[in-house]
């Protein structure tokens, strides 16, 4: 959720590392204010409501007290918005940047204790020519390959929670949000599943990455956690050698 009027321009979070390199920043407000705006609506319509990419303390704050006033919302975040902050922009590295933005200190904390209803890839491929220009870079950040490893790092590793918590967020919550069959091993449910070694550690090296798309903030860090076989409809897609 973003207000287009207050979010006209910025191609990263507004803050001071912002006005240090001298660029146009995105207010928190942008998205608190859509929220805000999204929530009364739906509270009004009596229907449900998901916001994709939360990734503020504000909008967390409205999401917090419409759950506890009955509306029906549910919500997700993308691991690098509890993985980095915007300091991660000085080094003007457009594979930071996203929409929205990455926010502050403050806001990472914030996503950390939100407990959502789910975590998403956020998985925005784009040409290494397109990032190459940090002022004219498309937003966006692949995601698919790193998402697990990643949550499982900054989440279960640390004993923030259980894997079977992790395992909810990523599969069991989504199918539940989208209405679709999936993310259970019952009976009769689509053979859609992966076996992920825990232990695994690996460093990520976005040229041995599948897509054709390199455009990742995970660059360079050592993961804990990886997927070894992927099935899908009951065949096997993928298989780590």
């Amino acid at each position: 959720c973003e207000d287009l009027y207050l979010a006209a321009g910025g191609i990263m979070n507004e803050c001071p590392v912002s006005k240090e390199l001298g660029v146009k920043g995105t207010p928190a407000a942008a998205e608190d204010a859509a929220v805000a705006r999204e929530v009364a609506l739906a509270a009004a319509a009596g229907v449900p409501l998901h916001i994709c990419h939360v990734s503020t303390a504000g909008s967390l704050a409205v999401i917090r007290a419409a759950k506890k006033d009955g509306v029906r919302i549910t919500c997700e975040t993308g691991p690098h918005y509890f993985w980095f902050t915007d300091e991660a922009l000085r080094a003007r590295d457009a594979d930071f940047r996203m929409n929205p933005p990455l926010g502050g200190a403050a806001d990472k904390k914030a996503v950390l204790a939100a407990l959502f209803d789910a975590i998403a890839t956020d998985h925005a491929p784009h040409a290494p020519a397109e990032k190459a220009d940090f002022l004219k870079a498309p937003n966006g950040v692949v995601g698919m390959e790193t998402s697990l490893s990643a949550a499982y790092t900054a989440l279960v590793e640390t004993g923030f929670m259980e894997l079977s918590d992790l395992v909810r967020l990523m599969s069991v919550n989504p199918a539940k949000i989208l209405g679709v069959p999936g993310g259970s091993l019952a009976d009769g449910s689509p053979a859609d599943l992966c076996l992920f070694d825990p232990a695994a550690r690996w460093t990520v090296d976005p040229e041995k990455l599948h897509g054709k798309s390199k455009n990742t903030p995970f660059k360079g860090l050592t993961l804990t956690g990886r997927v070894k076989l992927t099935v899908c409809r009951g065949r096997v897609v993928y298989e780590d050698a």
